[in-house]
């Protein structure tokens, strides 16, 4: 309870403290109309619920009827809504849903929670507004996607992978809704659009029941192992029990029996499980340090795919910076440390590297041409994460001894880096 009223003050301070334009035009308004907002009122609602949920939802509401043109109206509908979510009152939460559709038409969390709902409510006329707002989320999921973004952090392989399964989702959740409205020569192909996207139990399930209904019992079977399989191997969330019951009654209405179902779902999980694991090698390369804990025991692979080991380094003193194509003080702080190596470019007693910890490695090189870097580039393969690298850049010495003698997270521009660097270069050398 005390983190929900905590939760609730904080909403109460962003509308209070963030005021609109329009409230703030009201208030040099000495003898006008009534005005459209009172901080007053809305402190008394927020704080006067107590933490209770119910009561701030009523709160709230009464607010907004008290002062129906409030310029906060779109956040506190905002509010409502979340609140209706967490509640579980779903026919509070669709109406308000739709109020936020109406104001942002972009907003595909709201769109995908209304047509769950609405599905799952059913009342008269519930499945054709789900599948209007399903064609609606649809159009928006294509849309984001074709403008084919890729945010830098993440790899080619990733990102073709999260815009695979958002189409999956977002197809069979259409899908799933003409199904309801017993329209299958619209939902099948929604629904095999998704499945060719990516594997997702629910759309094998689905799939199987329209083939089920369609009397092709063959088919129906093979996406019911499909289903069975795809859950059993993911946190996708589904009703494997009934699941199971479904698939052995059509496997033994069909062949007498459920002689031969256990071989045939043991089949279909090892060719699944082979193709999840050549997918996810794509996602992320081969950990060539796993189960490694000490750094010097680290492998590092260069630009040219071949391997420095970190224990060939063991004795000097290693001055490291982990960075990212990504970064922009990156950008300013390695042009200091290339001029930093070029100032110990004669001592071999002192070493440098110049970490990525870029997802996507296609990205460096190009990267280091474009800003004519001449840096000894080593991508991370999971160092970062032995020494804790939680923000970019940092700067890490490690002395002799193999100890870390110095470590700096971010870029300071109050001080001269190539000053400070050498400064704590020539104490690590002294240890």
């Amino acid at each position: 309870m005390k983190s929900n009223f905590l939760t609730l003050i904080l909403f109460l301070f962003v509308l209070l403290f963030i005021p609109a334009h329009a409230q703030r035009t009201e208030d040099k308004k000495s003898n006008a109309a009534a005005p459209v907002d009172s901080n007053e009122e809305l402190r008394r609602a927020v704080e006067s619920s107590g933490g209770s949920e119910t009561q701030m939802i009523a709160n709230l509401e009464g607010y907004l009827k008290s002062y129906p043109k409030s310029s906060r109206r779109e956040e506190i509908e905002g509010e409502i809504y979340r609140l209706s979510v967490k509640m579980r009152d779903r026919n509070r939460a669709i109406i308000y849903a739709e109020k936020l559709i109406a104001n942002d038409a972009e907003n595909i969390e709201a769109l995908t929670n209304v047509v769950d709902m609405l599905r799952e409510r059913r009342a008269e006329g519930d499945l054709r507004k789900a599948l209007n707002y399903a064609d609606q989320l649809v159009n928006q999921v294509e849309t984001v996607l074709a403008r084919n973004i890729k945010p830098k952090r993440l790899s080619l392989a990733q990102w073709l992978d999260r815009k695979e399964r958002g189409l999956a989702s977002v197809y069979l959740l259409r899908g799933r809704v003409y199904a309801d409205l017993n329209n299958n020569e619209k939902a099948r192909p929604d629904l095999l659009k998704s499945y060719d996207s990516a594997r997702l139990a629910g759309t094998a399930v689905s799939l199987g029941e329209i083939a089920e209904k369609s009397k092709n019992t063959d088919q129906a079977i093979d996406y019911y192992v499909q289903g069975f399989v795809i859950a059993l191997n993911t946190d996708e969330e589904l009703d494997l029990k009934s699941l199971r019951k479904k698939l052995g009654d059509l496997y033994s209405k069909k062949n007498g029996s459920e002689s031969g179902l256990g071989d045939r779902i043991l089949k279909a999980h090892d060719e699944f499980v082979k193709e999840r694991e050549d997918r996810l090698a794509k996602l992320a390369p081969p950990d060539i340090n796993a189960g490694v804990s000490d750094p010097f025991k680290f492998s590092l692979t260069k630009l040219d795919a071949s391997t420095l080991a970190m224990e060939n380094l063991r004795g000097k003193v290693i001055v490291i910076n982990f960075w990212a194509t990504w970064c922009g003080p990156c950008l300013v702080e390695l042009p200091l440390f290339e001029k930093t190596i070029s100032k110990y470019k004669n001592e071999k007693d002192v070493a440098f590297l110049a970490i990525s910890s870029d997802e996507d490695r296609d990205l460096v090189q190009p990267y280091l041409k474009e800003h004519k870097f001449n840096l000894p580039v080593v991508y991370a393969d999971n160092i970062d994460t032995i020494f804790g690298i939680n923000s970019y850049p940092t700067t890490l010495i490690i002395d002799r001894k193999g100890e870390v003698s110095y470590r700096l997270a971010g870029y300071n521009t109050r001080q001269d880096y190539v000053e400070m660097l050498s400064e704590q270069i020539e104490a690590a050398k002294k240890k």
